[in-house]
């Protein structure tokens, strides 16, 4: 049992935890991921939590138990989730389909999920590790479930459904279509309306790779190259918090993993009609999402202060289902289909600039994103090694918004929010929005130093403020 007090006694019991196997017998083989799943930059679980209040219908069902009903069924079509993953030569990824099961959990609360507060279950939810607790041992990558799942019921008869994803398998389209199979199925169905189609080896290394595009998202720009280190950095550095050698040999990996994720603060903010209008009316040429990005990309920049001939990049990951020609990816494809886009500036261009140029460079990064430029993205992951993508002075945003998580029902309803969970330093996901009036908006959280955060809060405000 864990207990916490912040803002009120909340207590979870957990069950002991159980593998959901397959309902009926599946093929054991062994299943290559492609050159795109298995990049470096996202060998990592994400969090998942979606939010159900009572229903009346159902009183007195428990949706734990058809949560984990329609599971079982839908691992016979998506087979390989319950499966093992290995790694095979030059670090080539490959799912070992023994059926072993993914992790199940329930679990129950002592309090009505309107106690928690409606901020309260919006990222960063202060309840995420009650919600989906991490079990000793099931977090790694190689040899582990790939899907953790915890349905934890309210007192008052709702409940939220956490899921913990081993990235390397899908993205965030192809854990709704396969979430959707679960409620699809949880519900009567015999088989899911969109039927899985696994064939990784569309998106595979060409015989003779070739990196033929530029990808800035994978280089890594020296630090030491510019004259004046990021405010809240210098103060680390003053306080005497890390080691300067240390620093100096790996800014990066060590800012990354030791520094700033124990000094961090995590928001959200929401954009409802209004403050999305206001951003656009500076770059009416753009799309919502390039407006947003580009307002979040300056403000957060004017916030941290770099050196002002310092390069800054915007990653975004761009959805190639739509995008790719040759080969088209067939419906169904639950694989990862995404690929990241970066643009660079100097700090000085990006924060004297309207939002309108850094609109601009978004556009042309997204536009970029053809067939040639992802043949050049699985080359680049076998011919370096599958890198990592750059972190100082980078900033990811990915757009979740539309694929749904707000929208699966299992019989109670359509949850009240849901989406990605995990808030860490670099990131953002646009998630939906949905206010007391306006269903259309949209939610980002952030990680930032506390100095830092209030100086992008006040950027932010003036950026939404309507243009008279």
């Amino acid at each position: 049992m864990a207990c916490f007090s912040a803002p009120l006694l909340f207590c979870v019991t957990r069950s002991k935890p159980q593998l959901i196997v397959p309902s009926t017998a599946t093929p054991h083989e062994h299943k290559p991921l492609s050159d795109i799943d298995d990049q470096r930059s996202i060998r990592v679980h994400v969090p998942i939590l979606m939010f159900y209040r009572n229903s009346v219908e159902r009183r007195g069902e428990d949706p734990a138990m058809a949560i984990k009903e329609g599971l079982a069924k839908a691992l016979v079509f998506y087979y390989p989730l319950a499966g093992r993953i290995f790694e095979g030569e030059n670090g080539k990824l490959i799912v070992n389909c023994n059926g072993k099961g993914v992790l199940f959990v329930e679990a129950k609360a002592n309090v009505k999920l309107e106690q928690l507060g409606h901020k309260s279950i919006q990222p960063p939810c202060p309840y995420l590790k009650q919600l989906l607790n991490t079990l000793p041992g099931s977090n790694g990558i190689i040899d582990c479930p790939l899907l953790l799942i915890q349905v934890t019921r309210f007192s008052c008869g709702g409940f939220a459904l956490g899921i913990r994803l081993n990235h390397t398998m899908m993205d965030g389209q192809g854990l709704i279509q396969f979430v959707n199979a679960v409620s699809e199925l949880a519900q009567g169905a015999s088989v899911p309306s969109t039927l899985p189609i696994w064939e990784r080896d569309l998106l595979v290394a060409r015989p003779t790779p070739t990196i033929t595009c530029e990808h800035n998202e994978f280089n890594d720009f020296d630090p030491s190259k510019t004259t004046r280190w990021l405010d809240f950095e210098k103060v680390l550095l003053t306080r005497k918090f890390i080691n300067v050698q240390k620093l100096a040999s790996d800014p990066c990996v060590f800012f990354s993993k030791h520094i700033l994720h124990s000094l961090l603060v995590k928001r959200s903010f929401t954009f409802g009609s209004r403050e999305l209008q206001a951003i656009k009316d500076q770059c009416p040429s753009s799309t919502t999402f390039e407006a947003l990005s580009a307002c979040l990309w300056k403000c957060r920049t004017i916030a941290l202060r770099p050196d002002p001939n310092s390069k800054m990049l915007l990653t975004i990951a761009v959805n190639i289902r739509e995008r790719l020609q040759d080969p088209k990816l067939p419906i169904g494809y639950y694989g990862n289909a995404i690929v990241s886009a970066a643009t660079v500036t100097t700090a000085k261009l990006l924060c004297s600039n309207p939002i309108s140029y850094a609109a601009k460079l978004i556009r042309e990064a997204k536009n970029k994103v053809n067939d040639d430029y992802v043949k050049s993205v699985t080359d680049l992951m076998v011919t370096r090694g599958r890198p990592m993508g750059t972190i100082l002075r980078n900033f990811l945003i990915t757009d979740i918004s539309r694929f749904g998580f707000d929208e699966v029902d299992f019989g109670w309803g359509k949850p009240v929010c849901g989406g990605s969970y995990g808030v860490v330093y670099g990131v953002g996901f646009l998630l939906p929005h949905k206010g007391m009036e306006d269903t259309k908006g949209k939610l980002v959280a952030l990680a930032l130093p506390p100095i830092i955060m209030g100086k992008f809060q006040n950027e932010l405000k003036k950026m939404t403020r309507a243009q008279k």
